[in-house]
């Protein structure tokens, strides 16, 4: 452990025996705070002084008293709060998606758009397996359609 190393330590053993001052113990919190490697030598010493540390007889009490203290105020975040994301515009919503989707595919049915989709001859002896699939139709229509609109 270098030189740096051995100071932290005995400043640790210090805080952990409760002799050290105010000042540093509230400098020692802070650094515990910030720096993880300070919290794995606190913990180590910990586990070595645990012989000359009292034990407490009754954990759950001492805890119950810990917590109900006046004085004990809860860690608060030194963190930025989040960005609040800003509400989303009414045309961002789904339900005015699936709404328009609706309105379109009501439209499509009373006009009869979709009858236009089926062949003409309807009472041909074609097989099945020789007319285009109803995908296909689409594509083919959509296109003569565009087509139609971008010659005009």
């Amino acid at each position: 452990m270098n030189v740096k190393g051995n100071e932290l330590k005995m400043l640790t053993e210090r805080y952990v025996r409760g002799e050290s001052s105010a000042e540093e113990r509230s400098s020692y919190e802070e650094l515990m705070l910030l720096d993880d490697s300070v919290l794995e030598i606190y913990m180590q010493v910990l586990a070595e002084l645990d012989s000359e540390l009292p034990s407490l007889s009754d954990a759950e009490a001492f805890t119950q008293q810990v917590v109900e203290h006046e004085q004990i105020k809860p860690y608060t975040h030194k963190a930025p709060l989040r960005i609040q994301e800003r509400p989303k515009r009414w045309y961002e919503r789904a339900i005015v998606h699936y709404t328009i989707a609706a309105s379109i595919t009501m439209l499509f049915l009373f006009t009869g758009a979709f009858d236009r989709l089926l062949p003409d001859d309807m009472n041909s002896e074609v097989p099945l397996s020789e007319t285009p699939s109803y995908s296909k139709q689409w594509v083919e229509k959509t296109t003569g359609w565009l087509d139609q609109l971008l010659s005009r």
